[in-house]
């Protein structure tokens, strides 16, 4: 098949895991493939590719003449950023990498500042949830931003209008319950964190919803999956992304299969360009069935949605009586006798196709059926008998799906995977008596000349300018189609066709390795080749290099952070009225803050003023969740230009824009843990984005060690002028989701409250519901606590200890002050009595 590159269209980005992902890519007509190194991407658990294979694939790319990119997008700690990402990337980038996906904001300084003509992607990791996000993107040189796939097209559309960067969004594939980069509950549950590709998933598991008389909202003849989305299908909403127009429409699946890559991009590839040729007709678009149903059967949840394109969440958006994949509903069980199931259908069966029957009301039990073929030659429609393995389970009404389509996959191996791309090439031949052949073949912008044995004279067999045609012709398996040859012929001239058939061989070997390479970096930043290739530096001299490069630094003032650490600032975050007062009339207690969720406009204004008059300070936390409407920022601007306020919390880039474009704001900014301060070079980043942000709060996934090591990473006069916050004790929100956990129960009274999730081991966590925008907090079960911790090593850099009393009762926080207090007369140094180990601050996160 012949290969013609689409213009005018949004790029087609499609997933792969493996080479046989990135071959079946580029046959189905994708522009560009996403993948994973063996370091730094989002799926740790794929099958990744190592330097070798990396270097193939983007040599391979480039021949069919599309782009990479490579994920980089999780959270680094220090030593991962300076002493192993350059290393990392530098291969990559030397042999043309057109991009890579980004989360870490100091990765974001660090490639701009070491890779300056790579082209950095903001990934969906980033949250970006509004427009002011993109801002900031743009501000720190990302070219293209990957919004949260959350928002609306309208929220898309104004990303685009108001920055002018590149907007990529996912079309098709899996959805995340939480907003991406802002969900702990693998890490705090399973040791296993999304920041660092390596999440478990637990958002797929059955949980049980109660209120707070605890009655249970999902009956087990109801849903159990509550925090398992369907599967995104935006085939119906091409027409309105083109319109925005956003830029790349991106596939997820890099953990699937290869039919799976192949299937899903060809079937996109063919509405693009047909919504393209047909451009004044696109109102009528409707994807055709045969269409639909492929898409199911290649991997479905039960159904897909169109997820949030044009609603803010909804019941319908869930997979919640099953997370697992279906395939598309064929037909249904009709009558049920030993070890056989008659069923009808709606559909052909082909022999091998493979069935499912759940028969348990959680989905996860299910009877699976293979059509046979040594006694269906034929494909059956209608009525229909199989074996079954067993049948006391199943009952008559039962739907049967259909997991694997014998005939789809043999379409796809057939049409796509096996597929041959031609590429048209134009050249000439010249062949002289006593001269050597002379080859010359172009395509694109590259050409190669070959040039061949002596050309010998010959009256009786003289070769003529068919039999050259014809050899040269033969191109088979050759990703070549010769267009125009030009034959230069001497009468009398003898070659034999075997020396013929070499140099068209060795013509088009040269010509593909040519096309192969013809985007690598050459001559760029040859003193970086130097320092990312040495292998055989000890610490101390990695160390030394780090000074010579002003990153690494001795604290310049050790005594004087010492006696600034007693003074440290207490902190508390409360969550209601009582709260408020009882706590700004304690003297444990400096400051207080008030998170935006749990307070009106009135009270936050009213409890402030109470807590200044008090002598406390006073701060504002932000929603954790920041979309950009038109009556959430009236709000927001009201009460973030009083004059009340210390400081205000911000927890994403969006809030940080916000707030440094708010006209009358003249308070400093306490960067929140969320806002992911892993490294040095992301607190050197977020000061020169953001020159009112004093404080930043120490993320709760680093080891004391690797904050430590951040700490030392930072510059002489960012040690003495940046100060970072602890959180001491207290819950934290996991998740945060725009969905309803109401609303997918049909209990949805639109009245913010608590409910509580209650897993398989009987763990509840507590969920704040917020309906004035509309989102869900889930919270761990119970609180975190450093209380006998070793700090000491990073105490003297610590300003600020912040205790969050979210359901904490009078009793529990008094405890908690006098645990304190002891503690620090023992100078922050660990306790042999203390209750629990916090592992975060003892190991980190893998």
């Amino acid at each position: 098949m012949n290969f013609i590159k689409k213009r005018n269209l949004p790029e087609l980005l499609a997933p792969a895991g493996s080479f046989e992902h990135l071959k079946a890519a580029v046959a189905a007509g994708a522009d560009a493939i996403y993948m994973g190194g063996e370091k730094f991407g989002a799926r740790a658990y794929a099958h990744n590719f190592s330097r070798e294979d990396m270097i193939e694939a983007l040599q391979f790319a480039h021949f069919h003449e599309r782009k990479l990119y490579l994920t980089v997008n999780t959270l680094m700690k220090e030593k991962e950023l300076f002493e192993e990402l350059g290393d990392f990337l530098f291969p990559y980038y030397e042999n043309g990498l057109d991009g890579v996906i980004v989360q870490d904001i100091g990765a974001v300084r660090f490639i701009r500042e070491n890779f300056p003509d790579l082209e950095i992607h903001g990934s969906t990791q980033l949250t970006v949830t509004d427009f002011r996000g993109a801002v900031a993107a743009k501000r720190m040189g990302m070219t293209r931003v990957v919004p949260a796939r959350e928002l609306s097209l309208a929220e898309i559309k104004r990303i685009k209008k108001e920055t002018g960067l590149e907007v990529e969004v996912f079309v098709h594939g899996a959805l995340c319950y939480c907003y991406s980069g802002q969900c702990l509950l693998s890490s705090m549950y399973g040791g296993r964190s999304g920041n660092r590709g390596r999440c478990a998933q637990p958002c797929r598991l059955p949980y049980t919803l109660m209120n707070a008389d605890g009655m249970i909202l999902n009956p087990s003849k109801y849903t159990k999956y509550l925090l398992s989305p369907k599967d995104l299908c935006s085939l119906s909403m091409l027409p309105s992304l083109m319109e925005i127009p956003v830029d790349s429409l991106k596939i997820e699946g890099r953990m699937k299969n290869v039919e799976y890559v192949a299937g899903v991009t060809a079937i996109y590839r063919k509405y693009l360009d047909k919504i393209s040729e047909n451009w004044e007709q696109r109102a009528q678009f409707q994807p055709e069935e045969e269409d639909i149903h492929a898409l199911e059967e290649l991997y479905c949840r039960g159904s897909f949605t169109e997820g949030y394109w044009n609603k803010h969440n909804g019941q319908d958006m869930m997979a919640a009586v099953s997370p697992k994949n279906t395939g598309r509903k064929v037909g249904k069980v009709l009558s049920v006798s030993k070890n056989k199931v008659r069923m009808h259908f709606e559909d052909t069966l082909h022999p091998k196709d493979i069935l499912v029957i759940p028969v348990s009301k959680d989905g996860q039990d299910e009877v699976i059926l293979t059509v046979p073929s040594k006694d269906v030659g034929t494909s059956l429609k209608g009525q229909v008998t199989l074996n079954a393995p067993r049948t006391q389970s199943i009952k008559p009404g039962m739907p049967v799906y259909r997991r694997r389509n014998e005939e789809l996959l043999t379409h796809i191996e057939k049409n796509i995977l096996n597929g041959v791309i031609k590429y048209p090439v134009t050249g000439d031949i010249t062949l002289k008596v006593g001269e050597p052949l002379m080859l010359q073949l172009f395509c694109r912008e590259e050409s190669v000349f070959v040039e061949g044995p002596v050309i010998e004279c010959s009256e009786k067999r003289p070769v003529t300018k068919e039999d050259i045609l014809r050899q040269m012709h033969k191109t088979g398996n050759v990703p070549f189609t010769l267009t125009s040859f030009e034959v230069n012929l001497d009468e009398g001239c003898f070659l034999p066709m075997s020396a013929l058939k070499r140099i068209r061989q060795d013509g088009f070997a040269l010509l593909e390795e040519k096309l192969r390479i013809c985007k690598n970096r050459v001559d760029n930043l040859p003193e970086k080749r130097e320092y990312f290739y040495e292998k055989n530096l000890s610490s101390k001299e990695l160390d030394n290099q780090q000074n010579l490069m002003n990153r690494r630094y001795d604290c310049p003032n050790q005594a004087q952070r010492e006696l600034n650490s007693e003074q440290e600032e207490r902190i508390a975050s409360v969550y209601n009225i009582k709260q408020a007062f009882l706590y700004c009339e304690d003297t444990f207690f400096d400051g207080i803050c008030l998170p935006w969720e749990f307070f009106s406009e009135k009270e936050l204004e009213n409890v402030g003023e109470k807590i200044k008059t008090a002598g406390k300070s006073l701060y504002l936390a932000l929603p954790r969740v920041f979309r950009g409407n038109n009556v959430l920022e009236d709000k927001l601007k009201k009460i973030c230009s009083l004059s009340i306020w210390d400081g205000i919390y911000a927890y994403t880039i969006n809030e940080m824009e916000f707030l440094m474009q708010l006209e009358g704001c003249t308070t400093r900014v306490i960067a929140g843990a969320s806002f992911y301060h892993w490294n040095s070079s992301a607190i050197q980043e977020s000061n020169a984005l953001y020159d009112n942000m004093t404080v930043r709060e120490l993320p709760v996934e680093l080891s004391e060690e690797e904050i430590s090591d951040m700490i030392k990473g930072m510059d002489k006069e960012q040690q003495q002028t940046v100060d970072f916050e602890l959180l001491i004790y207290g819950r934290i929100p996991i998740m945060q989701s725009a969905q309803c956990l109401k609303k997918t129960c049909g209990h949805c009274n639109k009245t913010s409250g608590r409910l509580w999730l209650e897993d398989k081991k009987k763990r509840k966590l507590l969920v704040t519901t917020h309906c004035l925008d509309c989102y869900n907090l889930i919270w761990q079960d119970k609180p975190k606590s450093l209380i006998g911790e070793n700090i000491k090593e990073v105490s003297s850099h610590i300003k600020r200890h912040r205790f969050d009393l979210f359901e904490l009762t009078e009793a529990e926080v008094s405890s908690v002050k006098q645990r304190y207090l002891k503690w620090k007369e023992q100078h922050f140094t660990e306790e042999q009595s203390k209750d629990t180990l916090d592992s975060y601050w003892n190991y980190g996160i893998e």
